[in-house]
This record gives structure tokens, C-alpha cells and sequence, in this order.
């Protein structure tokens, strides 16, 4: 097959073969040249395999016509065969980081109507161009081995508390001219995004220049991605390392949201890594803090007792390290505001501070623990095994203004609440949470 050849039906089945797809699943459709080559793939394969296949349209509502595109998108899809949805992105957006901000929107959505329709599976059309900037924006940025293997074939994505789904990259192989040459084998029209072309943004300014290299021969496409896939095979290894050494260190994560290791038991360079995906775990935070960083305030709370970074604290305690929520990033402190109350429905779940699922039998209101708190809950707290910061910054659980349950510290009231702690799901780095923010 040339680089510029259709992607054919076998080919588009073998991969999914290969990527374990079987039964129903979601695709993500925009309307763009790469989406509908998907589509079209996907139909076809419906038809010949009659499985259920669901278009998801999302329309952020950025700029004018993006709502006639997402039902021209839905059109087309309902024409190839396809039930197709629109989802739209309510609410305000944000002065900048628009695009980051759409694309959480985007997933939070896809994952959220991929439950409700109970499909296991979404979809994209990620092509290797997509693969290719992707790296190019990582280096751009310093990023070690781990970002510069850019996409994963596939990874878990849930809409905060919902339950985790695959996001599979069945395109990633083929180039963005094959998906146009698809598109134009099916006779299939599609909308080009304005944005597209717009130097404001990243992505764009990335594409132009490797399109430009490519042709002036300072760039081998196919080179970048070989070194993707090199890099994807050096992450395995270092997250297998990681999780190993957490292990020898007698890693433990506590029902509170917090880590405990044994820093006595491996050395320092085996230790840095599985510290740096704690700090992550146990924080909240997007990503895991810069190497460096990790590893000098790994250093400062060996040797001075406790160190605070990117929303965690490291306390030291004899042979022990123990990695933790720091209070002042949910309590306040200067610059940084407390976090808002939430409240939960009966009935409901809600994701908080992206460390716990919560859920609850009756409505109640959720909250950082603090001083206050730990006061009310005084005599049980007494008995709270981990440091005290680990306790002030654990959620709390009200109702009426009254503490009925903290998890690690009351109980769960036989089944009216949980409050479950994602840090070893953080910590795997399997899944992707998306809140509304």
C-alpha cells in the first residue's frame, strides 16, 4: 500500500482485529475529512459484521456555523448508515487555553454518552500525521521519553465519576492523504474547520512547519514515527520499573488518598520514578511533575523531613516516605483558592478534587476535612493512622452542616456513602478522568 492509497475495508477490519474491537462502539465524528473517512470505515464494517456503531458529534459552539456543521456531519452519517448523536457543550468558555479546553469538553462528552449508551468504546481518527505533530509539540516543550511517545494505540477515559471506557486510535497508521483519498474513493464531503488554518494555534504552526521540512527534505515522517513507537516501547518499560519499585519500597495507598513507602529499601535511582508517579497519584494534578524537580524535593524531604510540590507534600517519617494531598492546595492559602463545596444528590456520584469518587444514598455536601473537621471527629481521628496533613486535606462528608463520614476515618454509615480514592488508578496512568471544570 502507498502512503496515498485509500485505506481499504480489510485493512480497516485487520486493525481492529488487532486493537481487540469487537461487539458495539462509539466513533467520534466532527465532520472533517479525517472523522469521515471513519465513518464511512466504521459503516461499512457495521454492515458486514452487524455490529452497533454510534456517531458522536460534538458541536462546542466556539464560532459561528459550528452548529450547521455538526448537523451536516450528523446527515451524512445517518446517509452512510450510522445512528448518529449531537452533543453539545453548554455553559461558559474560557478567556484563553481554548483549545485544551475543548478538547477536555470533547472527551468528558464522548465518555459521558458512551455510558449512557452503554458502549464500551469510542473511536477517533487520529491518523500518523496527528501521531507526528504530536511528537513534534512534545519536544518543542523538552518532554522525556514518556511524551515523546506521543499516542497511545488506546487508553481509558471516563467523564469524572463515570465508569472508564476504551479511546481507541484505529487510524493511526495511515496518513492524513490516505484518509483523503477515503474519503474522496466513498464520494464522501466533509467540512474544513477554519481553525485549520490558524497560526494562533500550536498544532497549526506545528503542522506547517514539519509539512514544509517534510517537503524540503529536512524531515522523514516516517523516521518520526519509528521514533514514537520506540519511545512508546521505552514508557512500558520505565512504567514497569516504576510499578516494580514501588512494590520493593513496600508502596501502599491509603484509603485517605495518600502514599506510604519504605525509602530505606532501594536505591535513590530506582526510587524517583515511582515517586514521581505518586506525587501525581496523590495530587490531583494533570501530570506528573518535571524529573528533575521529583527528584530534588525527593531529596529536600529525605533530608530536612518534608517537602511540598505540585499540590503534594513529602513527609518523612524514620524509614518511611509518605506522599500526600498538601492541605493548603484545598484548604487555601495565598494565590490559591479553598476548593468549592460540592454537592452530591442523593443518589448521586461526583468526582472531587479528581482523587475520590464519591457517591451517596442522600444529598450531601463535600469538603476538605481541615482543622475544623478533624475536631468534630475528634475522637476517631485520634486513631487516624498517617500524617496529620494527610487528614486535614481528606474530604469530609456533611449534612446539614454536620460531619457524618470521611473515608479511613468514619465508616461508610452501613452503605449510605463511599468516598473511594483513585490514586492507584492515577498512579497506573491507565485511565484519563475529564471533569467539567
Amino acid at each position: 500500500m502507498q502512503l496515498t492509497d485509500p485505506v481499504s475495508a480489510a485493512e480497516f477490519a485487520a486493525r481492529l482485529d488487532a486493537l481487540n474491537v469487537g461487539g458495539s462502539f462509539a466513533i467520534a465524528v466532527s465532520g472533517g475529512r479525517d472523522s469521515m473517512a471513519l465513518a464511512r470505515l466504521c459503516a461499512g464494517h457495521a454492515k458486514t459484521s452487524d455490529r452497533r456503531v454510534v456517531a458522536l458529534i460534538v458541536d462546542h459552539g466556539l464560532r459561528d456555523g459550528a452548529a450547521d456543521e455538526a448537523r451536516r456531519a450528523k446527515t451524512w452519517c445517518a446517509q452512510a448508515g450510522l445512528d448518529a448523536r449531537i452533543l453539545e457543550w453548554r455553559g461558559g468558555k474560557p478567556a484563553s487555553g481554548v483549545q485544551e479546553a475543548a478538547r477536555k469538553a470533547r472527551y468528558r462528552l464522548l465518555a459521558e454518552a458512551a455510558n449512557d449508551l452503554g458502549l464500551p468504546a469510542i473511536l477517533t481518527a487520529h491518523s500518523a500525521d496527528d501521531q507526528a505533530e504530536t511528537l513534534l509539540m512534545r519536544l518543542a516543550r523538552g518532554a522525556g521519553p514518556a511524551g515523546l511517545a506521543a499516542m497511545d494505540d488506546e487508553i481509558g477515559v471516563a467523564a469524572g465519576a463515570g465508569d472508564p471506557v476504551r479511546l481507541v486510535r484505529p487510524l493511526l497508521p495511515f496518513s492524513r492523504d490516505a484518509l483523503t483519498a477515503t474519503v474522496q474513493e466513498y464520494n464522501q464531503d466533509y467540512v474544513d474547520d477554519p481553525s485549520n488554518d490558524d497560526p494562533r494555534f500550536e498544532r497549526i504552526r506545528v503542522r506547517r512547519f514539519l509539512r514544509d521540512a517534510v517537503e524540503k527534505g529536512a524531515f522523514d515522517q516516517a523516521a518520526l514515527l519509528r521514533s514514537a513507537r520506540r519511545m512508546a516501547g521505552t514508557r512500558r518499560d520505565a512504567r514497569t520499573r516504576e510499578r516494580r519499585a514501588f512494590r520493593a519500597m513496600g508502596g501502599v495507598f491509603t484509603r485517605w488518598g495518600g502514599a506510604c513507602l519504605d525509602v530505606g529499601s532501594v536505591t535513590r535511582g530506582d526510587a524517583l520514578g515511582a515517586v514521581a508517579r505518586a506525587i501525581r497519584a496523590v495530587s490531583g494534578a494533570d501530570h506528573a511533575p518535571d524529573p528533575d524537580a521529583a527528584a530534588a524535593h525527593f531529596d529536600t524531604a529525605l533530608a530536612r523531613g518534608a517537602a511540598a510540590i505540585g499540590g503534594a507534600l513529602l513527609k518523612r517519617s524514620g524509614e518511611r516516605l509518605w506522599i500526600l494531598r498538601e492541605p493548603a492546595a484545598v484548604l487555601g492559602r495565598a494565590g490559591v483558592a479553598p476548593l468549592a463545596d460540592l454537592e452530591i444528590p442523593a443518589g448521586g456520584r461526583a468526582l472531587w478534587d479528581n482523587r475520590f469518587i464519591v457517591k451517596s444514598a442522600e444529598t450531601v455536601t463535600v469538603r476538605p476535612l481541615g482543622e475544623a473537621g478533624a475536631k468534630e471527629a475528634a475522637s476517631a481521628a485520634a486513631l487516624f493512622e498517617g500524617p496529620r496533613e494527610g487528614l486535614l486535606s481528606a474530604p469530609g462528608l456533611y449534612r446539614g452542616g454536620r460531619l457524618i463520614g470521611a473515608p479511613g476515618l468514619l465508616s461508610g454509615g452501613g452503605g449510605a456513602w463511599s468516598a473511594t480514592p483513585l490514586a492507584a488508578e492515577r498512579f497506573s496512568g491507565e485511565i484519563v478522568r475529564f471533569s467539567q471544570d
